[in-house]
């Protein structure tokens, strides 16, 4: 992984017309805002007949004739009907003025260079929604060697009206790194070109995934790593230069017959090289989608690159936020996509954007070794602020912090884990209490609170999880998980008799089934999950113990479960429920220093709090978006 100032791959050089406007440089578009900037330095004057908006390269070469579309995402549901918003026909230019079909790029006498294309004046945002986001695709074209109809790139660009009414400041530079960026950060929400979408016009999850593709790669240069990365931030530049040359063995081709096609389909299942870019996201642990990484070489057009198999296929932000995070451990994300994290070794919590900036840094008074976190559905934020023996709530008012309250009542005692069900009640476990209390929306105690299960079988509990009818399950150390009414009552016990020392739990809003992440002893301890049908009995595979080292934090998707392997040399685990083995590699997915937490957000994406390293990771477009915060999800 490269910070994020890695320098830009040797790139074939624009036309002068396309180097003026390529100097307003910006990850995303709200980056640019300035006119044109004047010539390049030690440039002779040229005043250009026609403006380019954007340029297609394929590797290091133009792409000419390919046509160019600009898509309204759908807004009818996951992966709906996108909406083509160009009234004209548009292909990048030839270069020769008369054979050139861009609706915009002049004659014999007023052309653009080869490659380039403009669209101004063919769209507007009447039809779609003003803030809806928008995205451009290159299809076919002729990449130096021959047409190529397998041919696809994208750019994410954002804001339909952004795009409008800055047209004459923005630079587009369509790739195989953009194209990269754009499939990962929207894998979730696409089945195709034409089918990228979400419920709503302008739904959170589907913005922050265009930002989030915007953070992997600068659209007005075509580099790997956005331009306006947050300080300390790292983007995934080696992974992203070797997916973009992976497709651009079939970019700069003649199609399906060429080698570089033949195996990237193959091993995608796709027709398109943004299809294969899509596959490869949504399967980056496939063994035949990590051995195309066996055919880039040292010349590939995107350096530095991986030229032996990687363990996997995804791509991961990491934030330090600015050097403030200490001993990261629990993560929760609210209705914006923020993500909220406790500092074990710190006095704050950090409040990180969905593209990692620091947005907060609230403490309170007393707030020392805090672990776990929730927000609730009006956006108030608790800790479990566990060496204070308290529970801090955080009142947020438009997104601010407004207010600080700290909670000792109904037994709290060390801390350690905090669920908050829909009507704002907050369930603590408390590790030294063998216990768990229960706090009104207000802070007082509820129903004779702390609860401690059945012959107080709850001890040094340390994850705590409320269901979509509200019952509230909390881990025990003697093995198993205690289900507890929403008053607190006792109900039953969660067990596979196989589990020992139980960490943390999830779940599934779907189906009421539970996962526990812990360990089971034998011939010698094992990291392992177990699996607990909404009825209460263990599934038939139960306990798992493939792809899991030390199992921390466990967070769900409704279609996958996610753990982190916690140890200095750890990662992140996907399980499928009833499956005998991890849907991720042996080793899990990325390479992570201690992982505790883990949350999902709206977007698609898998946060980890990563307590060894003092960062937090955000693996793109990894899972299925889900509602945030979890407490919209539950009863009673």
């Amino acid at each position: 992984m490269q910070a994020k100032n890695q320098s830009r791959p040797h790139r074939m050089a624009h036309s002068t017309a396309a180097a003026l406007t390529a100097l307003c440089i910006a990850a995303s578009l709200a980056g640019c805002s300035n006119g044109l900037a004047g010539n390049p330095i030690g440039a002779t004057p040229v005043t250009p007949l026609v403006r380019p908006m954007g340029k297609v390269i394929g590797g290091q070469n133009p792409v000419s004739g390919a046509t160019i579309q600009l898509y309204t995402v759908g807004t009818s549901g996951v992966a709906s009907s996108s909406t083509a918003l160009l009234t004209g026909t548009v292909s990048t230019s030839d270069g020769t003025g008369t054979t050139d079909s861009n609706a915009n790029a002049g004659n014999a006498n007023n052309t653009l260079p080869l490659g380039d294309f403009n669209i101004s004046g063919l769209y507007s945002c009447t039809g779609a929604t003003p803030g809806t986001q928008v995205y451009m695709v290159a299809s076919g074209g002729d990449p130096g060697g021959g047409g190529n109809s397998n041919l696809s790139l994208v750019a994410a660009l954002g804001s339909c009206s952004y795009l409008l009414a800055n047209a004459a400041n923005i630079f587009i530079d369509i790739n195989e790194v953009t194209t990269a960026a754009a499939a990962y950060a929207l894998a979730p929400f696409t089945s195709s070109l034409s089918s990228i979408g979400a419920s709503g016009s302008n739904p959170t999850g589907l913005v922050n995934a265009f930002a989030n593709a915007q953070s992997l790669a600068n659209t007005s240069t075509g580099a790997a790593g956005g331009a306006n990365l947050p300080t300390g931030a790292v983007a995934p530049v080696i992974e992203m230069n070797t997916i973009a040359d992976i497709l651009a063995l079939c970019v700069n081709s003649t199609g399906a017959g060429s080698t570089g096609c033949s195996a990237l389909f193959s091993a995608t299942g796709a027709t398109d090289t943004f299809g294969a870019a899509v596959a490869m996201a949504k399967n980056p642990g496939a063994s035949a989608i990590t051995a195309l990484a066996t055919m880039v070489t040292g010349t590939a057009p995107f350096q530095p690159a991986m030229q032996t198999q990687p363990n996997d296929f995804t791509v991961a932000m990491t934030y330090n936020a600015g050097g403030a995070l200490a001993t990261p451990y629990g993560i929760a994300i609210d209705a914006s996509g923020n993500a909220w994290v406790t500092n074990e070794s710190g006095t704050a919590v950090t409040e990180l954007s969905s593209t990692g900036s620091v947005v907060a840094s609230p403490t309170a008074s007393g707030l020392f070794g805090a672990q776990g976190i929730a927000v609730d559905r009006s956006g108030n934020v608790w800790v479990a602020n566990t060496a204070g023996n308290s529970v801090v709530k955080f009142t947020l008012t438009a997104g601010s912090v407004t207010g600080t309250n700290s909670y000792t009542t109904g037994g709290i005692s060390a801390p350690t884990a905090i669920a908050l069900d829909s009507t704002g009640n907050a369930f603590i476990a408390n590790f030294n209490g063998n216990s768990v209390t229960e706090l009104s929306s207000t802070g007082s105690n509820q129903n004779s609170s702390p609860f401690t299960g059945s012959s107080s079988n709850i001890t040094v509990p340390t994850g705590i999880a409320i269901s979509k009818t509200g019952g509230v399950f909390v881990t025990s150390g003697l093995g198993y998980a205690v289900n507890l009414s929403n008053t607190g009552g006792y109900v039953g016990l969660l067990t596979d008799n196989a589990l020992q020392g139980p960490v943390a739990l999830a779940i599934d809003m779907n189906t009421g089934n539970t996962v526990i992440s812990g360990a089971i002893t034998g011939n010698a301890e094992a990291g392992a999950i177990s699996e607990i049908n909404t009825n209460g009995t263990a599934s038939a595979v139960s306990p798992v113990t493939s792809g899991l080292t030390l199992p921390a934090g466990v967070a769900t998707d409704g279609t996958s479960f996610w753990v982190a392997n916690g140890t200095t040399s750890g990662s992140l685990a996907k399980f499928t429920y009833g499956s005998t083995a991890a849907a991720s590699p042996a080793a899990g997915f990325g390479s992570l220093n201690a992982p505790a937490g883990v949350a999902l957000d709206a977007s698609g994406c898998v946060w980890t709090a990563n307590s060894g390293s003092n960062t937090v990771s955000q693996f793109i477009g990894l899972a299925s978006p889900v509602v945030t915060p979890l407490a919209a999800n539950v009863g009673p």
